[in-house]
């Protein structure tokens, strides 16, 4: 599904990101990534999406060679990625319900189809009840449901979960898992979840991947993971 083989990146600046890295995700994992700041993650990020490129080795996703893709071809490929941000990014001027269907909308889905799908979405992430409001008035956690029901509106094959309970507290970081793990189950959808939370990654025990100086330095099949 996902597969890095002996990628390093460096950047134009001469910053060396990462280093011979040989990653294997199979479809319908879901799998932490942890590490410090500078360790390589949000490198790795870019690389799936096709923000950067490799400077040696191979990126693919689901049979896609992101080396061969060709910029034209970079828009339809990442609808196959599904990105959940830490601050949410929703559109304080449309409702829930609008928010989760601009996502259906930009890709042209009939409008039939796509209003069923926001429907079957907002149900999964239990916000069926709160279509017609506006983030302003939803909670941080109801906020990132929002943000997760928008990500995964067009099915993507990988959802990326970027520090998604970095700003939530204990009690509503657990619900955001427990959702994850319920769209990984039911939706059938790899989940990459990148944090610093090494509270929850022993609590809700799964794949970890440790990097550090841009070295994987541990793979926990098993998880958990003890700084």
């Amino acid at each position: 599904m996902l597969k890095f083989k002996e990628v390093s990146k460096t950047y134009k600046n001469g910053v060396n990101a990462l280093y011979n890295i040989n990653l294997l995700i199979e479809q319908g994992e879901f799998v932490y990534i942890i590490g410090p700041t500078g360790s390589g993650k949000s490198t790795l990020i870019k690389l799936l999406d096709a923000e950067e490129k490799a400077t040696k080795g191979s990126v693919e996703v689901a049979g896609v060679d992101l080396a061969k893709l060709k910029p034209r071809k970079i828009p339809l490929y990442r609808r196959s990625i599904g990105v959940v941000f830490q601050d949410f990014r929703l559109l304080e001027h449309k409702t829930i319900f609008e928010n989760v269907l601009f996502a259906l909308e930009i890709t042209n889905t009939p409008v039939l189809k796509a209003r069923q799908r926001v429907r079957e979405v907002l149900s999964l992430v239990d916000l069926a009840d709160k279509a017609n409001d506006f983030p302003s008035s939803l909670s941080g956690g109801q906020q990132q449901r929002t943000a997760i029901a928008r990500a995964i509106a067009n099915r993507p094959k990988v959802l990326v979960c970027e520090e998604p309970t970095g700003n939530l507290d204990p009690a509503k970081s657990a619900d955001i898992i427990r959702l994850l793990e319920k769209i990984n189950r039911e939706e059938g959808t790899t989940i990459l979840m990148v944090t610093h939370d090494i509270s929850m990654v022993n609590s809700f025990r799964k794949r970890t991947i440790a990097l550090q100086d841009g070295h994987i330095m541990a793979d926990l099949h098993d998880g958990g993971y003890i700084e």
